[in-house]
């Protein structure tokens, strides 16, 4: 898979997961040099970068299959996003990856152009542009990590991003030993992410998302007990019947084995509706 970095937040997430062997990273800011790095000049606000944005084709020349282009919604760097889609659209599948800031910390032009940046990318994959976008809020994350000091407070929320988004991708191109994680329908393009504790049958999701209309939930589960329990697949049989109801018809799920001693699960959410 191929993560493209726009922006400051866009490309440390981007620089988090080339950590990982499976992903080609490509990084797009102010001022970046080095390989698979496009640095462009400073404008003065969003509409300046769209207008002023460089050619891309040289960039991208070897770029095909599956993109994940990874961008934060208050930067004006943002406004470059459809020019980089424009350029790769024929020859590779894009999904967003959207960070949305606290905003309440956003003031006057720049409250304005994520909001704008937000609704507009927003019906872009719901109108089918692109494949799907996934959100993120990041006073979402630091509730759920609890208590985050300010030195290294991005990173932190950014380590709990990267890491679900790359178990994710893991166990979506595994072979599950119970169940199967459905393709959701093409209409539900909106979506987020979000960890799973099956002890306490409890999800917690990186963005509130409105009508969730379908569901995925990842079981990864120690060896030893997938061959010793015998009250598992009961238990993961009767969570899975709970989570199924009017709003939320769809729910799929795998089970999935691991050399952990710890269990832990991801659940992946989608909705057919432009988030307000």
């Amino acid at each position: 898979m191929n993560i493209i970095g726009l922006g400051q937040a866009g490309c440390n997430i981007a620089d988090a997961m080339a950590q990982y062997p499976q992903y080609n990273i490509y990084k797009i800011d102010v001022g970046l040099e080095g390989k698979k790095c496009l640095g462009v000049k400073q404008q003065s606000g969003p509409e300046q970068y769209e207008a002023n944005a460089p050619s891309m084709k040289t960039f991208f020349r070897n770029i095909k299959g599956d993109v994940l282009l990874v961008l934060g919604g208050s930067g004006n760097i943002s406004a470059m996003s459809l020019r980089i889609m424009e350029t790769i659209k024929d020859k590779c599948k894009v999904d967003l990856l959207y960070i949305k800031p606290d905003e309440s910390l956003l003031t006057g032009k720049r409250q304005m152009h994520e909001k704008v940046t937000y609704n507009v990318l927003q019906n872009y994959a719901r109108s089918g542009a692109v494949g799907r976008m996934y959100l993120i809020s990041n006073p979402q994350l630091e509730s759920i990590l609890g208590d985050v000091p300010i030195m290294g407070y991005f990173d932190k929320l950014n380590e709990l991003i990267v890491s679900t988004m790359h178990m994710i991708n893991v166990f979506k191109n595994s072979a599950p030993v119970l169940g199967g994680l459905r393709e959701p329908a093409e209409t539900r393009r909106i979506c987020t992410v979000g960890i799973y504790d099956m002890e306490k049958d409890e999800e917690k999701l990186f963005f509130s998302l409105d009508t969730i209309r379908e569901a995925c939930y990842i079981y990864s589960v120690g060896e030893r007990r997938l061959r010793e329990d015998g009250s598992l697949h009961k238990t993961i049989v009767t969570q899975m019947k709970g989570k199924t109801n009017d709003e939320t018809p769809n729910v799929s799920f795998g089970v999935f084995p691991t050399n952990y001693e710890t269990d832990y699960g991801y659940v992946i959410a989608y909705s057919p509706n432009i988030q307000n």
